[in-house]
């Protein structure tokens, strides 16, 4: 069998010859042996923050108090260090008290001392700013007339050489009579400016529930402001009023940051700054 080849098919296969012909014949660069590359290396870009908080002697106790027929679980102070320029302390805890022939209480109280020192990292930077700010989210619950439950004492001071820099105060709380509540609550953020030195964080916390004395079964009275399984649900009633209620960021929790303070220093006398004059063209 003969195929007919027309005229175009010829001139694709010369050029199908001339194309790798074309690449052969460019020209290529030949390095001589012995010639130095150089390579440039560019550091990555720091990002170290300028002030950093180095954390020193601690000293963190909670203690139970526990009258009756009581149930206590949590109690933990968490101190965390996210980033070196932020301290996160976190304190959890819960208590349901059991009105029986005696009255009952279930209590918990928290202290903190935490020395920390600010270390300004940045030869460039002359003064920071420490801000503060604290928060409470939790639940009381309280199921007779004389069963009471509630949180106080939620507060947190920064000093150095014996004078207070910061403090902030959760307003406490409680209920009574048959109430519940869900708390969250916040307080700041406050700020004050600082230098490179030794500081001490105080912080405190409390969580109580008080049942009165009967003698009929009833549900008890709770202060909730720890995460699950601070407290078993046998020891909470059937009828929750907070079912299903996220409890993971339970707890008194207060954040502290230090930065940078990039705000024009004000005169002592009150006095405006001047303004800057503008630069000539």
């Amino acid at each position: 069998m003969i195929r007919r080849i027309g005229p175009g098919s010829g001139l694709v296969g010369v050029l199908g010859l001339l194309i790798p012909l074309s690449l052969l014949a460019q020209e290529k660069t030949v390095v001589p042996p012995g010639t130095p590359v150089n390579i440039t290396v560019q550091p990555a870009p720091s990002t170290a923050p300028p002030i950093s908080i180095v954390l020193g002697p601690r000293h963190g106790h909670v203690t139970p108090e526990r009258r009756g027929c009581t149930h206590t679980g949590g109690g933990n102070i968490d101190v965390a260090q996210p980033t070196p320029d932020v301290l996160i302390v976190t304190m959890t805890g819960a208590g349901v008290a059991y009105g029986a022939i005696c009255p009952a209480l279930a209590a918990q109280a928290f202290e903190l001392e935490q020395f920390f020192e600010l270390s300004f990292d940045n030869p460039k930077v002359k003064k920071g700013k420490l801000t503060m700010e604290g928060r409470v989210i939790g639940l009381l619950r309280s199921h007779c007339a004389k069963d009471s439950a509630g949180y106080e004492d939620a507060c947190a001071a920064i000093g150095a050489d014996s004078m207070c820099l910061l403090k902030l105060c959760v307003p406490p709380h409680s209920v009574s009579g048959k109430q519940s509540l869900s708390v969250n609550d916040h307080d700041g953020p406050y700020s004050v400016p600082v230098t490179a030195g030794k500081y001490l964080l105080r912080q405190t916390f409390r969580v109580a529930a008080m049942a009165h004395p009967t003698v009929l079964p009833t549900k008890g009275p709770s202060a909730e402001f720890a995460p699950d399984p601070a407290i078993d649900p046998l020891w909470l009633s059937y009828k929750e009023p907070f079912h299903g209620a996220v409890k993971k960021d339970f707890g008194f929790q207060v954040v502290i940051k230090v930065a940078e303070d990039t705000e024009p220093e004000k005169p002592a006398n009150g006095e405006k700054l001047p303004e800057p004059t503008p630069l000539k063209k």
